[in-house]
């Protein structure tokens, strides 16, 4: 890679179109700073915080998704291993454990070097798939904490496609 190329930066701050994206949302924010922005929306097993923030020395824009789930100490060795199965059947992004929180996240990084924007379409379909991968686990997370089943048949039931509302 040649200097010329590392040091061409983006035109563009991809939290601007994301702030307008969740504008027209009109969900709850906070721009922490140009390059980083906070939301919380309701997901289907509780509030969910967003956290957008955007990397101009790498061209990329991090994102991670995150509910308000404790994992008790006794289920952390079953939880990492039940979300290392799910892991290994994601098409995009990953769930790992939050070190300060001990809950589980799901994080993404959209490399965007040589791109013109980064569209609401893309904000929406990021946050769209978060949003369904996190209301999948959820359900394995809490039977695996309970000690309920086997992480196969939790991996199972987190990669289940559901139909309708109970």
């Amino acid at each position: 890679m040649n200097s010329e190329t590392t040091n061409e930066r983006l035109p563009f701050n991809p939290i601007d179109a994301i702030e307008e994206w969740i504008l027209d949302y009109n969900w709850d924010f906070e721009r922490e700073s140009d390059f980083e922005l906070l939301a919380v929306i309701e997901g289907h097993w509780g509030p969910l915080h967003l956290h957008f923030q955007w990397q101009s020395e790498l061209q990329a824009m991090f994102f991670a998704c995150h509910g308000e789930v404790v994992i008790p100490q006794l289920a952390k060795s079953r939880i990492c291993e039940l979300l290392i199965s799910v892991n290994n059947q994601l098409w995009l992004g990953h769930f790992d454990l939050v070190p300060e929180t001990g809950g589980p996240a799901y994080r993404h990084t959209v490399p965007l070097r040589g791109q013109d924007g980064f569209s609401q379409d893309q904000t929406e379909d990021l946050v769209a798939t978060a949003v369904a991968e996190w209301d999948r686990l959820i359900p394995a997370i809490q039977l695996v904490s309970s000690g309920g089943d086997s992480e196969l048949n939790a991996v199972d039931l987190a990669l289940m496609d559901t139909a309708g509302e109970a």
